[in-house]
């Protein structure tokens, strides 16, 4: 009985002290996210009520075939198959990764 109380204050405490963890991964992804890779190429990608509205790259837009917005993570799918990932980076910034066939890239985009 003992070990059984024991147990359950342990599941409890670690309930407790992980609340707060939980409620710091929910990042606000609405606004305009934009940035310039180190080889020029610019990226802006607009998100509102926690949907991908538009993607554009060297002020191009581009086809988007699917995307979603999560708590942590933002993915992107482009029509062509490339995919994108955003993930927080500090409050106001997040790394994009871009992956294609044989390449990929990744640059921090600010929010602004």
């Amino acid at each position: 009985m003992l070990a059984r109380r024991s147990f359950l204050t342990v599941i409890s405490a670690v309930a407790l002290f992980s609340a707060p963890m939980a409620s710091a991964a929910e990042f606000d992804w609405n606004g305009t996210w934009s940035g310039k890779a180190a080889n020029g190429r610019s990226t802006v990608i607009k998100i509102a009520k926690g949907k991908v509205v538009s993607w554009s790259s060297n002020g191009q837009s581009q086809k988007i075939g699917a995307s979603s917005v999560s708590k942590s993570t933002v993915s992107i799918t482009h029509a062509e198959g490339a995919k994108v990932t955003l993930t927080p980076k500090g409050e106001d910034a997040v790394t994009y990764t871009w992956r294609g066939t044989n390449a990929s890239s990744s640059v921090t985009l600010k929010k602004g």
